[in-house]
């Protein structure tokens, strides 16, 4: 598990290198943009796969890696704005929200299933449980009746 929030994180600093030669102009919108989409691919793919289970060092580097996406964003819109391409950030934003807001879907289903699931799993304990409580008091009583 440490290894998928690992790649999430070397597939930001990709991208923060990538922003970087981007400012300097060395660099097209499209590599950045696809390093975008892949670091944020893998960051809800771990998110979604490990949702309610990770331990607390794994969630605090989740929510760094979340935090340097939103920088990301950040100054991507900056510098589209700067080199006269807002309708380009707006396009690819709108791609984005609609992938963000699919994904959210997915992970309250997953994270309601799992609910249910647990919910499920205590309802079957305590079932066994008194089965199994009726069945000792059952054959106690049939035990103390065969000795009178």
């Amino acid at each position: 598990m440490i290894g998928e929030v690992t790649a999430v994180l070397s597939a930001i600093s990709a991208l923060n290198s990538g922003i970087a030669t981007l400012k300097e102009g060395k660099s097209n919108f499209d590599s950045i943009v696809g390093k975008w989409a892949a670091a944020d691919e893998k960051y809800r793919d771990v998110e979604k796969s490990k949702a309610g289970t990770m331990s607390y060092k794994e969630a605090l580097r989740m929510e760094s890696a979340k935090r340097q996406l939103e920088n990301f964003d950040r100054q991507f819109k900056d510098i589209c704005l700067l080199q006269g391409q807002g309708d380009l950030y707006n396009s690819v934003k709108k791609r984005i929200d609609e992938s963000r807001y699919a994904h959210e879907k997915e992970l309250r289903i997953l994270k309601r299933k799992k609910a249910e699931l647990r919910k499920t799993m205590k309802l079957i304990g305590t079932v066994a449980f008194i089965w199994v409580v009726l069945l000792v008091f059952l054959l106690s009583g049939l035990w103390v009746y065969n000795q009178e």
